[in-house]
């Protein structure tokens, strides 16, 4: 019976893969991983972008108040009159943290740090491909 088995399985051509199928899957996987860098890549260059421009938005919006608050007529005493401030240290601190503009303070720093983790992805996306798949960097939008 195993005989048998055996002559039917050698006349099937489908059960032998061609010798080249292994080489041909490797390539399309290869193919595969660079289009997806390629991809992450482009999209941390739009995310740098965006958030770039979100902060240089912020910045001028909101920039101005932040500025022109109380908190810094308070902060320059310490430069003029350090010897009252050193004397009156515990009532300065307070009225510092009371005239500070927190949410102005906060509208400021989201945009910025995101556009710091953008760029960490950016440049870690871009020595991934330069490293892994030896991409030109000369107009990253032509990939």
């Amino acid at each position: 019976m195993s005989e048998k088995l055996r002559k039917i399985c050698q006349c099937i051509c489908e059960l032998n893969p061609p010798r080249n199928l292994c080489g041909f899957i490797l390539a399309k996987i290869e193919k595969e991983k660079i289009k997806q860098a390629k991809r992450q890549l482009i999209f941390s260059y739009l995310g740098l972008g965006t958030s770039v421009s979100l902060a240089i938005f912020a910045l001028t919006i909101f920039g101005q108040a932040f500025w022109q608050s109380e908190f810094w007529t308070m902060l320059s005493l310490v430069f003029s009159d350090i010897a009252i401030v050193a004397k009156n240290w515990d009532t300065f601190s307070m009225s510092l943290l009371e005239t500070f503009p927190v949410a102005h303070a906060a509208i400021l720093l989201i945009p910025i740090f995101l556009a710091l983790v953008s760029a960490n992805c950016y440049f870690a996306n871009k020595a991934n491909c330069k490293y892994k798949f030896n991409f030109n960097f000369l107009n990253p939008l032509s990939i």
